[in-house]
């Protein structure tokens, strides 16, 4: 068992949070990291040591993070009895790459709030702000809240607008249009690259690189764009559904940082505006 502190306890916005899983599995990493930022965090690997955690008093966490590597790692049951041991906690599952589809083919757990490892960076990053700060988060509402609520609660106005030349580089019309509007919307021009030509383009402050996978055949247009524009302008690359190979794939390539896809438009814009510079 492992504990980390980063805020004064005295300090009431301060997140506490339980740990449960590999932290030292690579689509773990950037997610534990995170959390130590805002608040007293206990870890565990095993069960029964959580377990034993949340039975001393001086402890109450108000998440308990499970980071599964498979599904089927934590049962149904497992969640209840922490729930039942923390019951003002909020359970976050924190899903590694092999539990893709589960919802589809398995039994996610009732009354948890599900988050993939690679869509964390964005709405993980985003929600933890908000509960240190004491405002509205999709993770504060009650644990029966249904997903639609929690994106409701989780979407809210731009406390600043983009500034600045947002360049899309897609082959697809539907994802610029789509893209272009999007970011217009906040405040940002947009110009359209096309991935089989060499990038011309002066003053963009970030490009939004359209891709399915991390196959080499797409990570070539990539190479070639950071070639052309060199190191100084940030390239967001939008992978489907990416696992931790694809992400260092496509980080190899020249990419800045990687979106998922499917992906809100608050992710996109946490990270927009963080490498635009516009960053409230």
């Amino acid at each position: 068992m492992l504990e980390h502190q980063t805020r004064s306890l005295s300090d009431p916005l301060a997140v506490s949070c339980l740990w449960l899983g590999d932290s030292s599995r690579n689509e773990f990493r950037e997610a534990r990291a995170s959390l130590d930022r805002f608040g007293r965090v206990v870890e565990c690997v095993r069960f029964a040591d959580a377990l034993a955690v949340l039975d001393s008093p001086s402890f109450a966490p108000a998440l308990i993070v499970l980071a599964q590597s498979y599904p089927g790692q934590f049962s149904t049951e497992s969640v209840d009895r922490l729930r039942r041991a923390a019951p003002l906690a909020r359970v976050v599952g924190l899903l590694g790459s092999w539990c893709e589809g589960e919802a589809r083919t398995g039994r996610p757990w009732p009354a948890a709030i599900r988050i993939y490892w690679h869509q964390w960076p964005g709405q993980g990053r985003r929600e933890l702000k908000s509960l240190a700060a004491g405002i509205g988060s999709a993770w504060s509402l009650p644990g029966t809240a249904t997903e639609e609520e929690r994106l409701i609660a989780g979407s809210r106005p731009a406390r600043s607008r983009g500034e600045g030349l947002v360049a899309i580089c897609t082959r697809r019309h539907e994802v610029h249009d789509w893209l272009a509007a999007a970011c217009r919307s906040r405040g940002y021009a947009t110009v359209q690259l096309r991935p089989d030509r060499p990038a011309r383009i002066d003053g963009a402050r970030a490009v939004l690189f359209d891709a399915s996978t991390a196959d080499d055949a797409e990570m070539a247009p990539l190479r070639r764009l950071r070639r052309d524009l060199g190191s100084a302008v940030p390239i967001l690359a939008m992978l489907d559904f990416p696992r931790v190979e694809d992400g260092d794939q496509a980080l190899a390539a020249g990419a800045s940082a990687i979106l998922s896809k499917p992906l809100l438009l608050d992710d996109l814009f946490e990270h927009l505006d963080r490498f635009a510079g516009n960053a409230s």
